[in-house]
C-alpha cells in the first residue's frame, strides 16, 4: 500500500469528531445526573419533612431532627392552618417550603 498525503488529514479529522461526540456526551450526562440528585434531595427533603410534620402537627412552632436532617416550622401570623418550615439535609440541601393545612373537625 502507497502512503499517501490523504490518510492523516483524515484520520485527525475522524480522532477530532470522536473526541467531541465522547465530551458532548460527558457533558449531558453529567448535567442529567446534577439535576437527578437535585430532584433527589428535593423530595427526599419534601418527604421527611412531612414525616416530621405529621409528628408535631399540635405544636405551633417546632425545631426536630429527623435522621440527620434538621427541621425548623413555625406557624404565620399564629392561624395553625399556614406553617413555614425549613429543612437542612446532612448533605447540606437546604429546603424552605409553606404548608397549608385543610380544615379539620378536630376542636
Amino acid at each position: 500500500m502507497k502512503p499517501n498525503a490523504f490518510t492523516l488529514p483524515f484520520t485527525i479529522f475522524i480522532a477530532l469528531i470522536t473526541i467531541a461526540i465522547v465530551s458532548g456526551s460527558a457533558s449531558i450526562f453529567k448535567t442529567q445526573v446534577q439535576y437527578e440528585k437535585m430532584i433527589q434531595n428535593y423530595y427526599l427533603a419534601s418527604t421527611e419533612l412531612n414525616l416530621a410534620f405529621m409528628q408535631a402537627q399540635k405544636t405551633s412552632n417546632f425545631t426536630e431532627e429527623y435522621g440527620t436532617s434538621k427541621i425548623k416550622c413555625g406557624s404565620v401570623k399564629s392561624s395553625r392552618k399556614e406553617y413555614k418550615c425549613q429543612i437542612v439535609l446532612e448533605n447540606g440541601y437546604e429546603l424552605s417550603k409553606k404548608i397549608f393545612l385543610e380544615k379539620n373537625n378536630e376542636p
